[in-house]
């Protein structure tokens, strides 16, 4: 027997299809900065073990020296669940004159859209946060990661909080081709994204995109031109911060154990339909390197 509980079932496909196509209206910065991979498992670990050092000179007959890997530290992603959902009435479904219901699914995928890029944006807006710590028990922008093998502290962070432009870009890059692997070996980065708040994002521009160097009445042609993508993204919350990027040696990850799943049920005692939507994720970086970041507001920062 047919009961008007049903109704819900006339709206689950077409309600799906406005899910999924205003969740892909806007291309997600998201996916532009992570690493982005799926899961199977509750989690996922990552580890990391040490290259070599340099080749030693032999003289003939010298026996050849052995050199043992170091583990590096571990980082482990814990899948979390998100959901958000909505109901419908019987009477809201006859009564609906105004086309309201089918903006319900879309609103719900603006809601997941925005809860993955804040999600993303949480990794930078706590960089340089010792509540939000790595592998190495350093924030993911620290003036002293430790080296599993005992050497020298290293630095992916401006000490100074220096801001952005012209020079300072120059500095920050040259600085990020000290960072060294668990043996103390240079490790051939090459920072090719700038990332900032939208509120940096014309100095930027100017700096990069300009024909000429920008900011001097010199006629130098200007180096950075085409060799930076920038990135400006609203979800990042402070205004001065900047972080460069090395888009192909970063260890920035992001899991999904299982992508947005939207469903519906028909409640039959009360004519209500419930539509949401789920998710499992996690995010987080593997290793610091890669990465380089100023808070960009003069202030000195040791972390």
């Amino acid at each position: 027997m047919a009961d008007t509980s049903l109704f819900g079932d006339l709206l689950e496909p077409g309600f799906r299809e406005i899910y999924y196509d205003r969740f892909s209206e806007v291309p997600m910065k998201m996916e532009s900065i992570f690493h982005v991979k799926n899961s199977s498992k509750q989690d996922e670990k990552d580890s990391s073990v040490s290259g070599f050092g340099y080749l030693q000179e032999l003289a003939q007959e010298e026996a050849v020296q052995y050199e043992d890997p170091i583990q590096g530290f571990d980082k482990t992603y814990r899948h979390k669940k998100y959901g958000k959902g909505f109901k419908i009435t019987e009477e809201m479904y006859d009564d609906d004159l105004y086309n309201i219901m089918n903006k319900k699914p879309a609103a719900l995928a603006r809601s997941t859209r925005r809860t993955f890029e804040y999600q993303g944006a949480s990794v930078f807006n706590n960089a340089f946060s010792t509540s939000y710590l790595g592998g190495d028990s350093k924030p993911l922008v620290s003036t002293s990661h430790p080296r599993t093998d005992g050497g020298t502290a290293q630095s992916n962070a401006s000490a100074t909080g220096v801001v952005f432009n012209e020079p300072n870009l120059e500095v920050a890059r040259l600085a990020s081709l000290n960072q060294l692997d668990e043996k103390g070996m240079k490790i051939d980065v090459t920072v090719d994204t700038i990332l900032v708040n939208p509120a940096l994002g014309k100095s930027a521009h100017l700096v990069v995109d300009s024909p000429l160097r920008s900011g001097t009445a010199d006629n130098d042609v200007n180096v950075n031109k085409g060799n930076w993508k920038i990135i400006e993204w609203i979800y990042l919350s402070s205004t001065t911060a900047w972080f460069l990027l090395d888009s192909k040696l970063h260890e920035l990850t992001w899991f999904f154990r299982k992508r947005p799943t939207f469903k519906q049920y028909d409640a039959f005692d009360t004519d209500v339909a419930k539509y949401k939507v789920t998710t499992r994720f996690s995010n987080g970086w593997s290793d610091y390197r890669g990465v380089w970041g100023s808070k960009g507001d003069t202030v000195a920062y040791a972390s």
